[in-house]
């Protein structure tokens, strides 16, 4: 039996997302993410597109997080509230989406345990990449991210905030190389 970590003294889980989890995703979205304001449809095509990266946090069998990532392209990213439909062909790196925590979750170890479990299905592609915002470089930077400076990335940044940062983990297989 895998031992799962202690929330104070609340037992936590990811677990898989699952499509009727998606109106709790919406909700939690909502609520952490207000100024990036994303359909339901959104959600629906990253959990279509990537179910083996997408996950959902429980505390106590509460929801209180969720994760979405999917195969892209390295040096590129979605367009906020965008519909993909398909992962591109020759994707390179797992795209985390989004990473969104309740506030009474965050500062637990949740996000590093979920970002270690991404980091390990990240492994074929060698690369780990997201848009950061809402403060969030900090977190990112002390997950192993890098900040990826492309000229051609600015307006899509700028989509999302001026503070927006295009950031990339290099991912090392389980042999070392």
């Amino acid at each position: 039996m895998e031992h799962q970590p202690l929330i104070g003294h609340k037992m936590h889980a990811w677990r898989p997302l699952l499509p009727a989890d998606l109106p709790t995703v919406s909700a939690i979205a909502a609520a952490v993410h207000p100024a990036f304001p994303e359909a339901d449809a959104v959600f629906a095509d990253r959990l279509a597109i990537a179910p083996a990266t997408c996950f959902l946090l429980e505390i106590e069998d509460r929801p209180a997080g969720y994760v979405l990532a999917h195969p892209f392209m390295l040096g590129g990213a979605p367009a906020l509230d965008s519909v993909l439909e398909k992962i591109p062909a020759g994707a390179n790196t797992l795209y985390i989406h989004d990473l969104a925590l309740l506030p009474a979750v965050r500062g637990t170890g949740a996000g590093t345990e979920i970002v270690d479990r991404l980091a390990g299905l990240a492994s074929p592609f060698g690369a780990m990449s997201l848009v950061a915002v809402n403060g969030s470089v900090p977190f990112w930077t002390r997950m192993g991210f890098f900040r990826y400076d492309d000229p051609r990335l600015a307006a899509k940044l700028a989509s999302y905030e001026p503070d927006a940062q295009y950031m990339v983990r290099t991912i090392r297989s389980r042999n070392g190389v």
